[in-house]
């Protein structure tokens, strides 16, 4: 039997993307992005979402394309269903045998079902005078809303830092976990973000950190949760009071649950690696 540290060691291992899948993303957003290069004459283009913040687990689930148009002094000429629309339009030049991209709120969706590989496309326009604030749709109002993923990036990796390295593999173990429960309100972001500020300092080893993060989440899920970048909306707009006690029972529980483990750890390593394995599912393994 190898100890709790060990066993949750591979546990955050596995949910990283293997070399084979990292090699083949790879090689699937460089295709995608030099397709749309080709029809859109963007200005730029970089990746987005949880895959650049290196928060993303799998089976990954989507990668998001930030699509630079051009800059604007204020409100874009084409509406926010016409852009989107271009976008659709290039992403299906190239596959025609595909079914048609789908239109989403902010994004167009593009799935490769051979290798499950799925993208999300957004089209964007950078804001002339404002560094690295960018105007992408908002499909169901019919505006341009403001947004600035790569400060999201940037203090993701800042937090990251201040937690000694241990915050992004302690939000990649929560979003694993949030999979698991049933009908959960939370999104993968709103984890994310509300994570950023529960270490000061670095925990002293994943487990503590473990017990610690989902603490401060049973608290921080009921505050209201800004857009980390200071532009949009709040990123738990959308969240009832009612479902913010339910995530907080789930919270607290979790919290209960690692304490114990931790109680068990040196003591009784047997008992600590079945309650681990209870809350984390089979992928948790003691050898």
């Amino acid at each position: 039997m190898g100890s709790v540290g060990e066993a949750l060691e591979k546990f955050i291992q596995s949910l990283e993307l293997t070399e084979k899948q990292r090699n083949e993303v790879s090689r699937q957003h460089i295709m995608v992005r030099e397709e749309l290069r080709q029809r859109l004459k963007q200005k730029t283009d970089f990746l987005s979402g949880s895959y650049s913040r290196h928060t993303a687990i799998r089976p990954l689930h989507d990668i998001d394309i930030f699509v630079v148009l051009g800059d604007v002094s204020s409100t874009p000429s084409e509406t926010p269903d016409s852009a989107l629309k271009r976008v659709r339009l290039a992403l299906k030049e190239p596959w025609q045998d595909k079914e048609l991209p789908i239109l989403q709120q902010h994004s167009v969706h593009l799935e490769f079902t051979k290798t499950g590989i799925e993208f999300d496309v957004v089209p964007a326009y950078q804001l002339s005078g404002h560094q690295e604030v960018y105007l992408i749709p908002e499909r169901n109002t019919g505006r341009w809303i403001r947004s600035n993923p790569r400060r999201h990036l940037e203090l993701s990796t800042r937090f990251n830092e201040q937690a000694g390295k241990k915050l992004k593999p302690l939000i990649k173990v929560v979003k694993h976990w949030n999979r698991q429960q049933r009908s959960s309100p939370l999104g993968s972001f709103h984890l994310e973000v509300m994570s950023y500020d529960a270490f000061p300092t670095p925990p002293a080893g994943y487990l503590e950190g473990l017990e610690a993060l989902y603490a401060h989440l049973a608290q921080r899920v009921m505050r209201p949760c800004p857009d980390p970048a200071g532009l949009g909306a709040d990123v738990d707009a959308r969240m009832s009071s009612g479902q913010r006690e339910a995530a907080r029972n789930l919270f607290m529980g979790a919290a209960r649950s690692l304490r114990l483990a931790r109680e068990e750890r040196d003591s009784r390593p047997g008992d600590a690696h079945a309650r681990l394995r209870a809350f984390f599912g089979n992928d948790y393994r003691e050898r």
